[in-house]
C-alpha cells in the first residue's frame, strides 16, 4: 500500500513527515531519512491493528428528500377527495370563528378527483 507524505525540512537538522488518509500521522527527526523511517513504521503500526475498508458516502446531489417518497401516494385513493373537501370546509370553520380575512382561495392546481360517496 502506498500512502501519501508530506515531507516538510523545519530547520537545518529538524525534518517533519506528515501523512494522510487512511491514517493521519506525524513523525519528526533529526534527519530526512530518520523521519521517512519514522512515519512508515508508524502507518505500518496503525494499519497492524486495524483493517483499511472503503464506505460509500453519499454526495449531496444523492441524498433523496424524504417527502419525496410520498408524493402522489393519494392519487387513486377513492376518500382522497373527500379528506380534501373536509379540510376546506374545516378552514373555513376556523378562519370565520378567529376572523380571519381569506386573502386568498385559490383552486387546486390539479383538481383531485371526487369520489362517488355522499
Amino acid at each position: 500500500m502506498n500512502v501519501s507524505v508530506l515531507l516538510e525540512q523545519l530547520n537545518d537538522n529538524a525534518y517533519r513527515a506528515t501523512s494522510f488518509s487512511p491514517v493521519p500521522l506525524v513523525a519528526e527527526a533529526t534527519t530526512r531519512k530518520q523521519a521517512v523511517d519514522r512515519i512508515r513504521e508508524m502507518v505500518r503500526d496503525k494499519l497492524s491493528k486495524g483493517e483499511a475498508i472503503q464506505v460509500e458516502v453519499l454526495g449531496k446531489a444523492e441524498i433523496v428528500d424524504p417527502w419525496r417518497a410520498m408524493i402522489g401516494i393519494w392519487k387513486d385513493n377513492p376518500d382522497a377527495a373527500d379528506v380534501v373537501e373536509n379540510m376546506r370546509e374545516y378552514r373555513k370553520e376556523v378562519d370565520a370563528e378567529n376572523g380571519a380575512f381569506p386573502l386568498l382561495h385559490l383552486a387546486p392546481a390539479s383538481p383531485v378527483p371526487r369520489s362517488g360517496k355522499t
